[in-house]
């Protein structure tokens, strides 16, 4: 029977500089390594995992609205003080994706590679 998604896969150029800024900025925490290939597994501190591994070349990054994998959305019950930690950080929101409305609030921004992330905090109705 089918549970659920276990992890998603984040391929890297630089796999241990990504893992040590989720770990650092996101509050990850490494569950598995295969120090031999440059893999580890790392799980959020709400639950959910990804992988990281090795890219063997880099891309260029896409838009949001392309098909495909586009972001990672991180469920936050503090999204005010989550935001004011990653500026505090020195990352960067993008100010044209956030979202603050009756059901939701979401801000975007990149992680090293590229990736899209963003925090999400839903209300009301909207908490599924």
């Amino acid at each position: 029977m089918i549970k659920g998604i276990e992890h998603i896969g984040l391929c890297a150029v630089n796999p241990e500089k990504l893992v040590a800024w989720y770990t650092s900025v996101i509050g990850c925490e490494v569950v598995h390594s295969i120090n031999e290939r440059s893999t580890y597994f790392l799980r959020f501190p709400g639950g959910g995992m990804i992988e990281v591994y090795p890219a063997t070349k880099a891309t260029l990054p896409v838009e949001n609205l392309n098909s495909g994998l586009r972001h990672l959305a991180i469920f936050t019950d503090d999204f005010e003080g989550d935001c004011e930690r990653l500026t505090r950080r020195g990352e960067n929101l993008i100010p044209e994706m956030t979202v603050r409305n009756e059901e939701m609030k979401l801000a975007f921004f990149k992680d090293p590679e590229g990736n899209l992330l963003h925090f999400v905090q839903r209300f009301g109705t909207a908490k599924w």
